[in-house]
Order: structure tokens, then sequence, then C-alpha cells
């Protein structure tokens, strides 16, 4: 039987074990992709489940890590993400709307900043490094003292920049190189000792397989559902709509494809709930169920 393959540190149980257990790491990451001096982390914590309301979508945070006077969300993307933008527009959203209590001042809010590490270019502008900021259209020197900082880093792109930490540290996000920089190196150490634990790294090939399957299934049905299915089921679907309204048939065509793949879905879904139960990642099954 072959031996089973080592984590790589973009993927995102290698990147939780080493953001958890390593806070230094953290922090001199957070500096380099920031350019900036972060204070010592006080806490890390991985797959943070912020729900902002009772009865609201909630986010599920990889690494979200905190000083003295600011909060981090450190996101890894292995793939590419459809509506990014969005995405980090609602991941803010649920970070503030949780972070003051009944009667609390605007104030209080901490600094706050979310980075998404991505292997691949979610903009397709092929620049090595996206920061967005709010600014005034009309005068963009008129600070509005938002506090809220967002950064995607595309390790796709790491030839572009110039010799230093940064291009370092995408290199290896990208490439699992390491080129001498001592940050890198401590992060490949860290891989290597996370690796080293045979029973936790079969779980995690394990989780990546069933989540990995998870996410496809899911793409599927939105494929099948509004591709194929559309397709097939549009001219019986019109026709039906002629009668019962366009959209109610358009619908039935849309649910003929959703039929089709739901028996191959349930059983991967069955699968992926059981590992799910074994690691005791009980939210995360709660909203799988």
């Amino acid at each position: 039987m072959d031996e089973p393959r080592d984590l790589l540190f973009h993927e995102w149980p290698m990147f939780n074990q080493v953001m958890t257990n390593e806070h230094d790491i953290c922090r001199r990451l957070l500096e380099v992709v920031l350019g900036e001096p972060v204070d010592r982390v006080r806490n890390v914590e991985v797959e943070r489940t912020v729900e902002p309301r009772l009865g609201a979508k909630g986010v599920r945070l990889d690494a979200f890590a905190s000083t003295a006077n600011a909060v981090y969300d450190v996101e890894i993307q292995a793939y590419t993400m459809k509506e990014l933008g969005r995405r980090m527009r609602y991941y803010q959203s649920a970070m503030d709307s949780s972070a003051l209590r009944r009667g609390q001042p605007y104030r209080n809010l901490a600094e706050s900043y979310v980075v998404f590490i991505c292997t691949e270019d979610q903009f397709d502008a092929a620049l090595p490094v996206y920061h967005f900021e709010m600014v005034c259209c009309e005068d963009e020197a008129v600070d509005l003292r938002h506090g809220f900082h967002w950064v995607v880093l595309n390790a796709s792109a790491w030839e572009t920049l110039a010799e230093g930490p940064l291009r370092s540290l995408l290199k290896y996000v990208a490439a699992g190189e390491e080129d001498g920089d001592a940050l890198v190196a401590d992060i490949a150490a860290a891989v290597r000792r996370a690796n080293g634990n045979a029973v936790w790294r079969q779980k995690g090939l394990d989780m990546l397989t069933y989540i990995e399957d998870a996410r496809i299934q899911a793409e599927l049905i939105v494929e099948e559902g509004l591709g194929n299915a559309y397709n097939s089921g549009m001219e019986e679907g019109l026709a039906k709509g002629m009668e019962q309204g366009i959209e109610q048939g358009i619908e039935q065509g849309i649910a003929q494809g959703i039929a089709r793949v739901r028996e191959e879905t349930v059983a991967r879904l069955n699968k992926l709930n059981s590992c799910l139960l074994s690691a005791n990642r009980l939210s995360d099954l709660q909203r799988a169920l």
C-alpha cells in the first residue's frame, strides 16, 4: 500500500494546524502580508463560526486572530471562488456584528483585517497582491476612518514580486519551495512536524477528501440543475409554463435535473457527515445536515 501523501500548507487542515499551534508564525505571517508591525497575537481560533443573528447565514472563519488592538481573519483558498467580494463583505459584517454588545459605542470596534491567501488569481488581473479600501470618490484625501482592511493574495503571481519576504511566502504557498527566508523555513518546519503525526495526517487527508467531494457535488447540483436539467427540461417546462406560469415551469425543469444527481449526492454526503461526526466537528455537522 502506498504511503499517504503529506498535507501542504495551503490545504486547510494543515493551515489551521500551523496557525493554531504557532502563534508567532501567525503574527509574522500577518506582518509580511500587511507590511506593518503586528502586536503579540493573544489568541487564534480556527474554524470559528459566527452567526450574526438567529436564522441568518453563518460564516466559518479559517483562522481568527486577535491582538490588543486589532482582529484578523486569515483565509486559505485553494480554488477559484465565485463572488469573493461579496463573501468578504459578509465576513466583515458578521465579524463586526458580533463584536459589540448592546449599548457599546461604535468607537469600540477594533481595527479589522480580512486576508485571503489564494493559490489562484481570483480577479484575473495577474497581480500578486490586491488591497481594497473604501475611498471618497470626490476627494481621495478624505479619510472615512472605517477601520477595516481587505487584502487578497495571489500566490500564482509570486514571480512578479521583487525579492523579499512576501515573494518567499507566496512562492512557498504556490510551489512548496523554500528559498532561505526565515518565516518560510519556520512554516515548513511546522508543516513537517504536523505531517510526522501519521494519525493526524490521515484524518486531515480524509477530511480534505470528503469536504472536496461535497464541494464538487454542490457545484454539480448547480451545474446540472441550472445547466443540463434546464436545457433538457426547457421544452417541457415552458410548455407547462404556458398553462401554469413560466416561472413554475422552469422551476420544475430545474427540479428534474437536481433529482437525477440526488441519489449519488446523498451517498457522498452520508460519508461526509460520518467523518464530521468522528472528528467532533459538530457545528459543521449541523450545517451539513
